[in-house]
């Protein structure tokens, strides 16, 4: 009930102070607008134009459009670049169902 009452006056006496604020508030002094004459522009100022650009010569090194680049399809990171050799082979069953039995303690398959 507080907060309705509250919202009420909000809304009455918002648009109240917003009116008393206006008329307090110094205005900017109203001038005419001022006609400029066209005889006192100054003259536009004309923009030097760039030499045309070359054309990039034929490369020998660098790979025409269209075709493929030289290592593409070689992964970027292999073992002996950057990466350490695999020791252990990944452990995947793919043979073997996991049953109840066999499936480690605290594993949503194990009963």
């Amino acid at each position: 009930m507080i907060y309705r009452n509250f919202a009420i006056c909000t809304l009455v006496v918002a648009p109240l102070i917003v009116l008393a604020v206006d008329n307090i508030m110094p205005k900017p002094p109203e001038s005419a607008p001022v006609q400029g004459n066209i005889a006192d522009a100054p003259p536009p100022v004309s923009v030097p134009m760039a030499p045309p650009v070359a054309p990039p010569s034929a490369d020998a090194s660098a790979p025409g459009f269209g075709q493929p680049m030289a290592q593409a399809g070689q992964p970027m990171l292999a073992p002996g670049a950057g990466l350490p050799e695999t020791t252990v082979e990944p452990a995947v069953e793919t043979d073997q169902m996991v049953t109840p039995d066999a499936a480690p303690p605290g594993s949503p398959d194990a009963e």
